[in-house]
């Protein structure tokens, strides 16, 4: 287990939500979906990006435990990305859809937050997949 390859996960993962989340891109979408306003975001607790910087480790450090194996012929960093692609399309983007659509949000809302989590994850996989040594 690399701890440098699970804090950079974690970095990862909030870099790509600052990007995905910002007004400019798909921020303004999200806080409509949300019921939230530009202002409400400016009020934002430091504590939920230590939450979240937690959580996003928790994330990497999955993803982590398998890390040190290799696949012959093929790059760690697309190795990586197979496996945090597989459960975040087959577990954590149901999750989000089946919640999204019983809380009755707004369909572009829900996709873009499964979305968002599938990139995040896949990539949380190729990052740690690429920094940890193998166990050869």
């Amino acid at each position: 287990m690399s701890y440098v390859a699970i804090l950079a996960g974690a970095i990862m993962v909030m870099i790509l939500g600052w990007i995905w989340f910002h007004p400019k891109v798909l921020g303004q979408s999200w806080m409509r979906g949300a019921g939230l306003t530009e202002a409400d975001m400016k009020d934002a607790n430091p504590i939920m990006m230590v939450g979240a910087l937690l959580m996003a480790g928790v994330i990497a450090w999955s993803i982590s435990r398998y890390a040190s194996h290799t696949e012959p012929g093929m790059s760690q960093f697309v190795h990586g990305m197979f496996h945090g692609f597989m459960p975040a399309i087959t577990l954590v983007a149901p999750v989000l859809v089946s919640k999204g659509l019983f809380e009755k949000k707004d369909i572009g809302w829900i996709l873009s937050g499964a979305a968002y989590w599938v990139l995040a994850i896949t990539l949380v996989g190729g990052v740690v997949y690429a920094l940890t040594p193998s166990a050869t």
